[in-house]
């Protein structure tokens, strides 16, 4: 069974590659766009749906099991929204000053005094961030109704299930893009600028 599990995460990787390549040689401005375009904007989108269809239900008569369900997906949808947040206001903006320092050939070690970048606070809350966003797929997989709710509850309860199971998908894919391509890019930016000397 180890042996299946192991092929199948090499192919999983390699297929993972195959999908995302066009991220191995984006400059990191482009990675950026791509991220927000691709992956912040269409999670923005999904929680929007969802919430919609959240508050559709909170409207109805519900069993107990079923405001339970609501209740959880409405604080993991909050919990990503937060995740966006944090992305555009405080990544993002990073991001951009250390691709600019990177391209005009930016030296730290001749800065005086305190960066004010923080280098190493943003490379580690960026880390951090990875381990929220596992946090939240793991509560995104423990999210479900059981398996007999198609037969007891309505058409609007599978919606949003399959919304968060939409909202699942995209944040596994950020979450691989991030870690294989964002993460190692920024290490480089951050090496070429001497930024940790």
């Amino acid at each position: 069974m180890f042996v299946n599990t192991f092929a199948q995460m090499q192919i999983m990787e390699h297929m993972g590659k195959l999908l995302f390549s066009q991220y191995q040689n984006a400059d990191l401005i482009t990675l950026i766009d791509a991220l927000e375009l691709d992956n912040y904007n269409v999670l923005a989108s999904l929680c929007a749906a969802a919430q919609k269809q959240s508050a559709k239900l909170s409207d109805l008569e519900a069993l107990p099991a079923t405001s339970q369900y609501i209740a959880l997906c409405n604080r993991l949808i909050g919990e990503i929204h937060q995740f966006i947040d944090l992305r555009r206001n405080s990544l993002i903006p990073y991001l951009k000053q250390l691709s600019e320092k990177e391209t005009g050939n930016h030296d730290c070690r001749s800065c005086s005094g305190f960066c004010h970048m923080q280098h190493d606070t943003q490379l580690r809350e960026l880390q951090e961030s990875h381990s929220r966003i596992k946090n939240i797929l793991h509560k995104l997989s423990m999210v479900g109704l059981p398996l007999y709710s198609d037969t007891i509850y309505p058409d609007a309860y599978r919606i949003l299930r399959s919304q968060m199971a939409l909202l699942e998908n995209s944040l596994t894919e950020l979450f691989f893009i991030e870690d294989a391509y964002l993460i190692p890019k920024v290490t480089e930016a951050q090496k070429k600028i001497y930024a940790h000397s």
